[in-house]
């Protein structure tokens, strides 16, 4: 089967699947009483964190090369920096597709929290870099654990909301009925969620195919071009959402994500690797830092304007101009 083929089929499986993913998880929350801002933070992110964490997860358990080991580190360190940068860059597009000049969140969401979280875990994450690998598993239970009482501090601070607040827009895709059950909802959920990972890793197969022709390094793939097709599915489902006006769930399906990705995973890597990134893997990570910095301090004066959010996809290209420039010497 021919790349074009491969890439086509991927992506075309990941749009319908994001479309079927938004639509059933919108109608889990409003059966189980959850607002718009836990389930784009919670249910949303971590449904579509799915396929980017896996990657890092088969890479560091099965591979047993060097060049397996970057895979993994590169897919754990490249998925947040994604999200920083092109995620906040592809909601500003959205916005001003639909003609809108800002974010407009309701008092449900909980972005300044979850990118206040991001700092906080995703920096302890980077500073175990030079601890001794003697504080590494404590550093690793220390994440799970504060990603837990994330978890928790989401469900417990939305209750008091009426269900009614989060009503889907759109009838359940799987269901011609007013009120679908929430086992159908949950069905559907399933299928896209499997739909998700099957067009992402149709889509990695590809740009791998196209890597081996252009030649490029292992932990650079993983950054660069897997996380293209793995961050597909927030980035898909937020523009859906935007273009929907619900932008609460559009940001809090790439925030959620962003707190899973800087606690869950890394934790994951730093109990199972050496995790003693080299310049360049730290500078990823650096990179994620500080676009998450800027979105976190502009959050706090006000909505999110467009021009703001295109600023982040600024912190991507500086990254690509000073990757050409450690790689040329």
């Amino acid at each position: 089967m021919s790349l074009l083929l491969i890439t086509v089929s991927g992506m075309v499986l990941i749009v319908l699947s994001a479309d079927y993913f938004t639509n059933g998880i919108e109608w889990v929350g409003f059966r189980i009483h959850l607002d718009e801002g836990a389930v784009g933070s919670l249910l949303a992110a971590i449904g579509t964190a799915l396929p980017e964490t896996l990657v890092p997860v088969i890479a560091i358990l099965f591979g047993r090369g060097q060049s397996e080991s970057s895979i993994g580190l590169g897919a754990i360190l490249g998925a947040p920096f994604m999200l920083a940068t092109v995620g906040f860059l592809v909601i500003g597009l959205g916005l001003l597709w639909t003609g809108r000049k800002s974010l407009s969140l309701d008092k449900q969401s909980h972005m300044t929290g979850d990118l206040q979280f991001f700092l906080i875990a995703f920096g302890l994450a980077l500073l175990a870099t030079i601890l001794p690998r003697l504080w590494h598993p404590v550093v690793a239970v220390g994440l799970f654990g504060l990603y837990g009482w994330h978890a928790w501090t989401l469900v417990k601070g939305q209750g008091g909301h009426k269900a009614e607040s989060a009503r889907p827009s759109q009838a359940l895709r799987l269901s011609s009925g007013p009120e679908p059950p929430l086992w159908a909802a949950l069905v559907q959920v399933a299928l896209a969620l499997l739909g998700l990972i099957m067009g992402a890793h149709f889509f990695v197969t590809a740009l791998n195919g196209m890597t081996g022709i252009i030649h490029i390094s292992a932990f650079l793939l993983s950054v660069i071009v897997t996380p293209v097709a793995t961050e597909l599915p927030e980035v898909l489902n937020s523009v859906i959402w935007i273009r929907r006006h619900k932008d609460t769930l559009a940001v809090g399906n790439v925030t959620g994500a962003m707190a899973f990705q800087s606690s869950v995973v890394p934790a994951l890597g730093i109990g199972l690797t050496s995790w003693q990134l080299d310049p360049l893997e730290l500078l990823t990570g650096i990179v994620a830092w500080l676009a998450t910095l800027w979105i976190w301090l502009r959050s706090r004066s006000g909505p999110l304007k467009v021009s703001e959010l295109l600023t982040a996809g600024l912190f991507y290209i500086l990254y690509i101009g000073m990757i050409i420039g450690m790689t040329s010497h």
